[in-house]
């Protein structure tokens, strides 16, 4: 199990509800993992990559500013640009 992802911008959703092991923000509170069953809480985000894994593989995300929110099972995030990042050419 996992927690579930939905990442929303304004051209409509980019990701919706998939389940992953674990997500990696950068939020104007610092670096995060998000995990399954954590407590809820609101954060902003900065302009960076968010990551997460499904079964272990890695995924990248540049995310333009925006929100998130957790309640334990599912992670929200409102963001205004969201655009898979190709890590590799880094």
């Amino acid at each position: 199990m996992g927690i579930k992802l939905k990442i929303v911008t304004p051209d409509g959703i980019y990701l919706d509800s998939t389940e992953v092991d674990i997500i990696n923000i950068q939020s104007i509170d610092g670096d995060m993992g998000i995990l399954e069953n954590m407590i809820p809480m609101v954060t902003t985000l900065k302009i960076g990559t968010l990551t997460y894994k499904i079964k272990g593989e890695p995924k990248y995300v540049h995310v333009h500013r925006g929100l998130l929110t957790v309640d334990g099972k599912n992670c929200k995030v409102i963001t205004e640009r969201a655009r898979p990042e190709d890590m590799t050419k880094k």
